[in-house]
């Protein structure tokens, strides 16, 4: 029997085991780099490019901006709610002269337009006798010197917050002269009448009593009552709206007047329509 040398069987099983601790080495380098086993490394060049972040949605609030009432406004002229007229455009007008409207109290009120909205330097110049009054801010007038008259009288309506208190319609007056308007309705009194600076008071050609202010404020005065008539949902006689349409048209808005409605502005809130829009009486049937 011939006996074989182990040499070549050993040769073998070491070979054998060298392959083996090599694959084992190949992947056990490629788990600890993080790549899986079986799959080759990827180059830099190769490397997808990053997905592009999903689309923010807007975050931002949504702000409702104060409805402009289909305004027009150009260098001379602001059309409010230009597409409206008659009862639809009396309606939006009521709410547009009713927004931000602070209540004011009697002495509030009166202070306000004792020493800002009708103060003038130190000087407060009466609606009726146009009678330059001195008056610093902060002092309280004379009750027999100036006292407050209401446009709209208390007793046609006027009587209760916030219409008694309402400064778009309130003026300082000379006391007599107050006495002497009453609460007759404005209009055009003919011969003979009582007159003074302006003034008149009488009866009118139908026979009825009436009182007409000076020509530089009857503008002022009719945009005064027509706010009123919408802000408040009142009425105001045909014989009188006429006048007062009249005056409208003869006496338009002066800086003064807008100077002092800004002033209202801000210490009352809200607006009157009529002294920023010209065109609302024509567009306005019946008041």
């Amino acid at each position: 029997m011939v006996s074989r040398s182990p040499t070549p069987l050993i040769a073998t099983l070491v070979g054998l085991l060298l392959l083996g601790g090599l694959g084992s080495s190949v992947v056990l380098s490629r788990s600890l780099q993080g790549i899986p086993p079986g799959e080759p490394p990827v180059s830099p060049e190769e490397k997808p490019a990053p997905a592009a972040p999903a689309e923010e949605e807007a975050t931002s609030p949504v702000v409702d901006e104060p409805d402009p009432g289909d305004a027009e406004e150009g260098q001379k002229t602001v059309v409010l709610f230009q597409s409206l007229t008659g009862d639809l455009l009396r309606r939006k007008l009521h709410e547009y002269s009713k927004q931000d409207h602070l209540e004011l109290t009697y002495r509030q009120a009166r202070e306000i337009m004792y020493w800002k909205s009708d103060n003038d330097d130190g000087v407060v110049t009466t609606i009726y006798a146009r009678r330059p009054t001195s008056l610093p801010p902060g002092e309280w007038p004379d009750p027999q010197v100036l006292n407050c008259e209401h446009l709209w009288p208390q007793s046609k309506g006027a009587k209760r917050v916030p219409m008694r208190t309402d400064l778009y319609h309130l003026r300082p007056a000379v006391p007599r002269v107050n006495s002497i308007r009453s609460n007759h309705p404005f209009g055009d009194p003919v011969p003979p009448y009582r007159h003074d600076d302006g003034w008149r008071a009488g009866r009118d050609s139908t026979d009825s009593m009436c009182f007409q202010p000076p020509p530089t404020v009857r503008g002022d005065v009719s945009r005064s009552l027509f706010y009123f008539s919408i802000r408040y949902e009142a009425s105001i006689e045909d014989s009188q709206e006429l006048i007062l349409r009249k005056w409208d048209e003869e006496d338009p808005v002066d800086d003064i007047e807008r100077r002092r409605a800004e002033v209202i502005e801000e210490e009352q809130g809200n607006r009157n329509p009529f002294i920023i829009d010209s065109t609302i009486v024509d567009r306005i049937e019946d008041f």
